[in-house]
Protein backbone atom coordinates (compact mmCIF):
# COMPACT_ATOMS: atom_id res chain seq x y z
CA UNK A 1 0.00 0.00 0.00
CA UNK A 2 3.24 2.31 0.30
CA UNK A 3 4.07 2.23 -3.27
CA UNK A 4 0.14 2.97 -4.45
CA UNK A 5 -0.59 6.70 -5.40
CA UNK A 6 -3.79 8.49 -5.42
CA UNK A 7 -4.60 11.97 -7.27
CA UNK A 8 -5.84 14.77 -6.15
CA UNK A 9 -9.16 16.44 -7.94
CA UNK A 10 -8.90 19.99 -7.37
CA UNK A 11 -5.65 20.37 -7.53
CA UNK A 12 -4.26 22.11 -10.70
CA UNK A 13 -1.10 19.05 -10.57
CA UNK A 14 -3.94 16.76 -10.25
CA UNK A 15 -2.26 14.20 -12.52
CA UNK A 16 0.54 14.38 -9.99
CA UNK A 17 0.51 10.98 -7.89
CA UNK A 18 1.62 10.82 -3.91
CA UNK A 19 2.42 8.34 -1.27
CA UNK A 20 -1.20 7.29 0.38
CA UNK A 21 -1.41 9.63 3.65
CA UNK A 22 1.26 12.45 2.51
CA UNK A 23 -0.15 16.00 2.16
CA UNK A 24 -0.54 17.81 -1.54
CA UNK A 25 1.29 20.98 -0.77
CA UNK A 26 -0.57 22.06 -4.43
CA UNK A 27 -1.52 25.18 -5.41
CA UNK A 28 -5.06 25.43 -6.74
CA UNK A 29 -6.63 28.01 -9.14
CA UNK A 30 -7.56 29.80 -6.25
CA UNK A 31 -4.36 30.74 -4.95
CA UNK A 32 -2.94 31.49 -8.42
CA UNK A 33 -5.40 33.23 -9.61
CA UNK A 34 -4.87 36.36 -7.02
CA UNK A 35 -1.24 36.23 -7.06
CA UNK A 36 -0.97 36.37 -10.99
CA UNK A 37 -3.76 39.15 -11.22
CA UNK A 38 -1.53 41.05 -8.73
CA UNK A 39 1.36 40.82 -10.61
CA UNK A 40 -0.44 41.63 -13.85
CA UNK A 41 -0.27 45.86 -14.27
CA UNK A 42 -3.66 47.79 -13.49
CA UNK A 43 -5.06 49.19 -16.51
CA UNK A 44 -4.72 53.11 -16.30
CA UNK A 45 -7.93 54.86 -15.03
CA UNK A 46 -9.62 57.37 -16.42
CA UNK A 47 -9.28 61.12 -16.15
CA UNK A 48 -11.63 62.48 -13.46
CA UNK A 49 -14.58 64.74 -14.89
CA UNK A 50 -13.95 68.20 -14.81
CA UNK A 51 -17.71 68.75 -14.61
CA UNK A 52 -19.29 67.82 -11.34
CA UNK A 53 -23.06 66.36 -12.75
CA UNK A 54 -24.63 66.49 -9.56
CA UNK A 55 -25.10 70.70 -9.12
CA UNK A 56 -26.28 70.96 -12.39
CA UNK A 57 -28.81 68.20 -12.12
CA UNK A 58 -29.71 69.34 -8.78
CA UNK A 59 -31.99 72.74 -9.26
CA UNK A 60 -33.54 74.08 -11.84
CA UNK A 61 -32.48 77.68 -10.50
CA UNK A 62 -28.79 76.89 -11.29
CA UNK A 63 -30.42 76.08 -15.14
CA UNK A 64 -32.18 79.79 -15.12
CA UNK A 65 -29.27 81.06 -14.03
CA UNK A 66 -26.69 79.50 -16.64
CA UNK A 67 -28.90 80.88 -19.67
CA UNK A 68 -29.13 84.13 -18.24
CA UNK A 69 -25.72 84.88 -17.77
CA UNK A 70 -24.97 83.58 -21.53
CA UNK A 71 -27.93 86.09 -22.59
CA UNK A 72 -25.73 88.70 -20.55
CA UNK A 73 -22.79 87.39 -22.14
CA UNK A 74 -23.84 87.76 -25.82
CA UNK A 75 -25.25 90.77 -25.78
CA UNK A 76 -21.82 92.21 -24.49
CA UNK A 77 -19.67 90.50 -27.16
CA UNK A 78 -22.58 92.23 -29.92
CA UNK A 79 -22.26 95.26 -28.53
CA UNK A 80 -18.34 95.16 -28.20
CA UNK A 81 -17.61 92.78 -30.88
CA UNK A 82 -16.13 90.62 -28.24
CA UNK A 83 -16.79 89.37 -24.42
CA UNK A 84 -18.98 85.97 -24.63
CA UNK A 85 -16.13 84.04 -22.42
CA UNK A 86 -14.81 87.14 -20.87
CA UNK A 87 -18.31 87.84 -19.16
CA UNK A 88 -19.64 84.43 -18.71
CA UNK A 89 -16.48 82.55 -17.35
CA UNK A 90 -16.15 84.78 -14.24
CA UNK A 91 -20.14 83.90 -13.57
CA UNK A 92 -20.15 80.48 -14.25
CA UNK A 93 -16.88 80.23 -12.28
CA UNK A 94 -19.01 81.20 -9.23
CA UNK A 95 -21.58 78.48 -10.06
CA UNK A 96 -19.18 75.70 -10.81
CA UNK A 97 -16.30 76.12 -9.95
CA UNK A 98 -13.27 77.40 -12.64
CA UNK A 99 -12.25 74.42 -14.15
CA UNK A 100 -15.96 73.54 -15.13
CA UNK A 101 -16.80 77.23 -16.28
CA UNK A 102 -13.92 76.54 -19.20
CA UNK A 103 -15.27 73.08 -19.97
CA UNK A 104 -18.93 74.38 -20.58
CA UNK A 105 -18.13 77.31 -22.17
CA UNK A 106 -16.17 76.07 -24.60
CA UNK A 107 -18.79 74.87 -26.79
CA UNK A 108 -20.83 77.66 -26.63
CA UNK A 109 -18.60 80.44 -27.23
CA UNK A 110 -18.00 78.60 -30.50
CA UNK A 111 -20.94 79.05 -31.97
CA UNK A 112 -21.25 82.52 -30.64
CA UNK A 113 -18.09 83.32 -32.26
CA UNK A 114 -19.58 81.71 -35.34
CA UNK A 115 -22.57 83.98 -35.52
CA UNK A 116 -20.70 86.63 -35.04
CA UNK A 117 -18.51 85.79 -37.82
CA UNK A 118 -21.67 85.65 -39.96
CA UNK A 119 -22.95 88.94 -38.84
CA UNK A 120 -19.71 90.85 -39.91
CA UNK A 121 -19.42 88.98 -43.03
CA UNK A 122 -18.14 91.34 -46.14
CA UNK A 123 -17.44 94.00 -43.62
CA UNK A 124 -13.78 93.27 -43.81
CA UNK A 125 -10.63 92.49 -45.87
CA UNK A 126 -10.21 89.00 -43.94
CA UNK A 127 -7.55 87.57 -46.44
CA UNK A 128 -5.37 90.92 -46.45
CA UNK A 129 -5.39 91.32 -42.47
CA UNK A 130 -4.06 87.33 -42.12
CA UNK A 131 -1.85 88.28 -44.68
CA UNK A 132 -0.28 90.77 -41.75
CA UNK A 133 -1.48 89.42 -38.30
CA UNK A 134 -0.82 85.50 -39.89
CA UNK A 135 1.62 85.06 -37.08
CA UNK A 136 -1.18 85.45 -34.51
CA UNK A 137 -2.62 82.11 -35.92
CA UNK A 138 0.59 80.21 -35.92
CA UNK A 139 1.52 81.10 -32.32
CA UNK A 140 -1.44 80.24 -30.31
CA UNK A 141 -1.48 76.64 -30.73
CA UNK A 142 1.75 76.80 -28.57
CA UNK A 143 0.45 79.05 -26.34
CA UNK A 144 -2.75 76.89 -25.96
CA UNK A 145 -0.98 73.61 -25.18
CA UNK A 146 1.03 74.95 -22.01
CA UNK A 147 -2.24 77.31 -20.92
CA UNK A 148 -4.49 74.21 -20.75
CA UNK A 149 -1.24 71.77 -19.12
CA UNK A 150 -1.25 75.70 -16.85
CA UNK A 151 -5.22 75.35 -15.67
CA UNK A 152 -4.49 71.82 -14.32
CA UNK A 153 -0.89 72.26 -12.66
CA UNK A 154 -1.67 76.24 -11.23
CA UNK A 155 -3.99 77.11 -9.25
CA UNK A 156 -6.86 79.27 -10.61
CA UNK A 157 -6.96 82.65 -8.58
CA UNK A 158 -2.99 82.75 -9.42
CA UNK A 159 -3.83 82.54 -12.93
CA UNK A 160 -6.61 85.10 -12.78
CA UNK A 161 -4.30 87.75 -10.68
CA UNK A 162 -1.54 87.09 -13.42
CA UNK A 163 -4.37 88.23 -16.35
CA UNK A 164 -5.32 90.98 -14.15
CA UNK A 165 -1.82 92.45 -13.46
CA UNK A 166 -1.67 91.99 -17.55
CA UNK A 167 -4.78 94.62 -18.22
CA UNK A 168 -3.91 97.05 -15.17
CA UNK A 169 -0.32 97.32 -16.53
CA UNK A 170 -1.25 98.02 -19.85
CA UNK A 171 -4.13 100.54 -19.07
CA UNK A 172 -1.35 102.16 -16.80
CA UNK A 173 0.95 102.84 -20.04
CA UNK A 174 -2.12 104.18 -21.83
CA UNK A 175 -2.75 106.47 -19.40
CA UNK A 176 0.37 107.41 -19.13
CA UNK A 177 0.73 108.03 -23.16
CA UNK A 178 2.91 104.52 -23.78
CA UNK A 179 0.98 102.92 -25.50
CA UNK A 180 1.41 105.02 -28.88
CA UNK A 181 3.94 103.07 -30.54
CA UNK A 182 4.57 103.98 -34.05
CA UNK A 183 6.68 100.84 -34.38
CA UNK A 184 4.11 98.61 -33.47
CA UNK A 185 1.84 100.28 -36.03
CA UNK A 186 5.04 100.05 -38.05
CA UNK A 187 5.73 96.29 -37.92
CA UNK A 188 2.31 94.09 -36.60
CA UNK A 189 3.84 90.99 -37.96
CA UNK A 190 6.70 91.12 -35.97
CA UNK A 191 4.55 91.85 -32.89
CA UNK A 192 1.71 89.51 -33.79
CA UNK A 193 4.31 86.55 -32.72
CA UNK A 194 4.58 87.00 -28.91
CA UNK A 195 0.62 88.57 -28.31
CA UNK A 196 -0.04 85.02 -30.23
CA UNK A 197 1.61 82.76 -27.70
CA UNK A 198 0.21 84.86 -24.91
CA UNK A 199 -3.53 84.73 -26.60
CA UNK A 200 -3.10 81.13 -26.58
CA UNK A 201 -1.65 80.75 -23.03
CA UNK A 202 -4.79 82.66 -21.88
CA UNK A 203 -6.92 81.12 -23.44
CA UNK A 204 -5.70 77.64 -22.55
CA UNK A 205 -5.71 78.43 -18.66
CA UNK A 206 -8.41 80.79 -18.32
CA UNK A 207 -10.44 80.68 -21.10
CA UNK A 208 -10.47 84.27 -22.57
CA UNK A 209 -7.90 85.36 -25.15
CA UNK A 210 -9.68 88.37 -25.93
CA UNK A 211 -7.95 90.86 -23.60
CA UNK A 212 -4.44 90.09 -25.14
CA UNK A 213 -5.91 90.39 -28.52
CA UNK A 214 -7.59 93.08 -27.82
CA UNK A 215 -4.35 95.08 -26.47
CA UNK A 216 -2.52 94.07 -29.52
CA UNK A 217 -4.82 95.50 -32.15
CA UNK A 218 -5.21 98.60 -30.06
CA UNK A 219 -1.12 98.71 -29.94
CA UNK A 220 -1.58 98.25 -34.26
CA UNK A 221 -4.49 100.57 -34.35
CA UNK A 222 -6.68 97.87 -36.73
CA UNK A 223 -10.07 99.22 -37.88
CA UNK A 224 -13.00 98.00 -36.00
CA UNK A 225 -15.15 95.66 -38.48
CA UNK A 226 -11.43 94.00 -39.14
CA UNK A 227 -10.40 93.67 -35.63
CA UNK A 228 -14.12 91.74 -34.57
CA UNK A 229 -13.83 89.63 -37.97
CA UNK A 230 -9.92 88.53 -37.31
CA UNK A 231 -11.04 88.02 -33.70
CA UNK A 232 -13.81 85.82 -34.55
CA UNK A 233 -11.54 83.52 -36.67
CA UNK A 234 -8.80 83.36 -34.36
CA UNK A 235 -11.21 82.67 -31.50
CA UNK A 236 -12.69 79.62 -33.97
CA UNK A 237 -9.29 78.26 -34.49
CA UNK A 238 -8.66 78.60 -30.69
CA UNK A 239 -11.79 77.32 -29.52
CA UNK A 240 -11.54 74.14 -31.96
CA UNK A 241 -8.07 73.54 -30.43
CA UNK A 242 -9.01 74.02 -26.72
CA UNK A 243 -11.59 71.47 -27.60
CA UNK A 244 -9.71 68.68 -28.99
CA UNK A 245 -6.62 68.80 -26.18
CA UNK A 246 -9.62 69.40 -23.69
CA UNK A 247 -11.00 66.06 -24.69
CA UNK A 248 -8.18 64.31 -24.59
CA UNK A 249 -8.82 64.83 -20.32
CA UNK A 250 -11.83 63.96 -20.17
CA UNK A 251 -13.41 67.80 -19.96
CA UNK A 252 -16.65 66.40 -21.79
CA UNK A 253 -19.31 64.23 -20.76
CA UNK A 254 -22.68 63.93 -21.46
CA UNK A 255 -23.30 67.21 -18.91
CA UNK A 256 -21.13 69.34 -21.21
CA UNK A 257 -23.24 68.34 -24.42
CA UNK A 258 -26.65 68.68 -23.12
CA UNK A 259 -26.06 72.52 -22.07
CA UNK A 260 -23.98 73.45 -25.31
CA UNK A 261 -26.94 74.21 -27.25
CA UNK A 262 -29.03 76.14 -24.06
CA UNK A 263 -26.02 78.32 -23.71
CA UNK A 264 -25.65 78.82 -27.48
CA UNK A 265 -28.87 79.73 -28.21
CA UNK A 266 -29.04 82.08 -25.29
CA UNK A 267 -25.72 83.61 -26.35
CA UNK A 268 -26.73 84.06 -29.94
CA UNK A 269 -30.09 85.83 -28.71
CA UNK A 270 -28.17 88.17 -26.76
CA UNK A 271 -25.60 88.41 -29.29
CA UNK A 272 -28.24 89.72 -31.76
CA UNK A 273 -30.01 92.62 -29.42
CA UNK A 274 -26.62 94.02 -28.91
CA UNK A 275 -25.53 93.94 -32.50
CA UNK A 276 -29.23 96.15 -32.64
CA UNK A 277 -28.20 98.27 -30.00
CA UNK A 278 -24.62 98.99 -30.97
CA UNK A 279 -26.00 100.05 -34.36
CA UNK A 280 -27.28 103.29 -32.79
CA UNK A 281 -23.71 104.38 -31.08
CA UNK A 282 -20.97 106.33 -32.44
CA UNK A 283 -18.01 103.77 -33.84
CA UNK A 284 -15.28 106.60 -33.28
CA UNK A 285 -16.53 105.33 -29.14
CA UNK A 286 -15.21 101.90 -30.01
CA UNK A 287 -12.12 102.30 -28.44
CA UNK A 288 -13.29 103.64 -25.19
CA UNK A 289 -15.66 100.86 -24.87
CA UNK A 290 -12.23 98.19 -25.84
CA UNK A 291 -10.77 99.72 -22.99
CA UNK A 292 -13.86 99.82 -20.82
CA UNK A 293 -14.06 96.36 -21.26
CA UNK A 294 -10.60 95.25 -20.24
CA UNK A 295 -10.91 97.52 -16.81
CA UNK A 296 -13.66 95.83 -15.84
CA UNK A 297 -12.20 92.40 -16.83
CA UNK A 298 -9.03 93.05 -14.59
CA UNK A 299 -11.23 94.36 -11.55
CA UNK A 300 -13.97 91.48 -11.81
CA UNK A 301 -10.70 89.30 -11.65
CA UNK A 302 -9.21 90.61 -8.56
CA UNK A 303 -12.49 90.63 -7.07
CA UNK A 304 -13.28 86.82 -8.06
CA UNK A 305 -10.11 85.82 -5.90
CA UNK A 306 -10.84 87.96 -3.13
CA UNK A 307 -14.19 86.79 -2.21
CA UNK A 308 -12.98 83.47 -3.01
CA UNK A 309 -13.68 79.80 -4.18
CA UNK A 310 -11.75 80.08 -7.42
CA UNK A 311 -11.26 76.54 -7.56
Amino acid sequence: AAGRGFRVPWCAAAARAVPTGGRVPCRTRRTVEPRAAARRPSAPSAPPPMIDPQPLAAALPQWAAMVAIAIAAGFVHGFIGVGFPLFATPLFGLLFGWKSAVALLVLPTWLVTLATIVAYRGQADLRGALRVYWPLLAAMPFGMAAGVHALHAVRADVLMLAMAALLVGYLLLDRLGHTDLPWARAHPTLLAAPFGLLAGLTEGALNVAGPVLLMFFLLVDLPVATTIVVLGWLFIAGKTLQAAMMAQRGAFDATAFAAVLPLAVAGIAGLLIGLRLRARFDPSRYRGWLKATLAAMAAWLVLRVAIGGAL
